[in-house]
């Protein structure tokens, strides 16, 4: 039998008792899980969504649902809200490690998602100043180029017809109202 300690009940599931190994995995000091949940990029992005989806709902809380044949206003927030808790309750759960699946999230994927944050921020602060048509073709160009991985005149023409044709979609064709910025478009 091995003669080190216990330290989780996550090692003693694992060890049938009959080991005779001083350096047996399921009595090992040095194991990995500590008796508690593994946070996982799965479980932690499930939380994320998890906020998202209540926030969601708490700011929608004082619109009227309605029915589903007279849906009020408050009937999609809370549809969307609703959706974005089960699936993230689904991901948290379900968002165990797999067998060789790594932990870490290389450096290199986290800059990625720190500029697309920063990006879209940017987009937000900036998107009644400069308007919809200059900050959006930056936004797409940025996307394309350095999340997508495209050659910038590839970058550069697919964001010039997707806004183009938002233009055209949502100015032209909707009538509405997009932000015209300081220099009127």
């Amino acid at each position: 039998m091995c003669k080190k300690r216990i330290k989780c009940a996550g090692c003693l599931a694992n060890c049938r008792g009959d080991h005779k190994s001083e350096t047996c995995n399921a009595y090992s000091t040095s194991c990995s899980h500590n008796g508690h949940l593994k946070i996982t990029v799965n479980r932690l992005s499930g939380l994320v969504v998890f906020l998202l989806g209540f926030a969601i709902f708490w700011q929608g809380r004082s619109l009227s649902i309605g029915t589903l044949h007279a849906p009020g206003p408050g009937f999609f927030p809370a549809l969307i809200a609703g959706v974005l808790v089960l699936l993230a309750l689904i991901l948290m759960i379900g968002g165990g490690k797999k067998e060789g699946e790594e932990d870490a999230v290389p450096f290199s994927a986290v800059l990625r998602m720190l500029l697309l944050f920063a990006s879209l921020v940017a987009y937000f602060l900036l998107l009644e100043y400069l308007g919809f048509v200059i900050v959006s073709f930056l936004l797409m160009f940025f996307l394309f180029f350095w999340v997508g991985r495209q050659r910038w005149y590839l970058a550069f023409s697919s964001a010039f017809v997707c806004i183009g044709l938002a233009y055209l979609l949502f100015e032209v064709l909707l009538k509405s109202n997009l932000p015209r910025g300081v220099f009127g478009f």
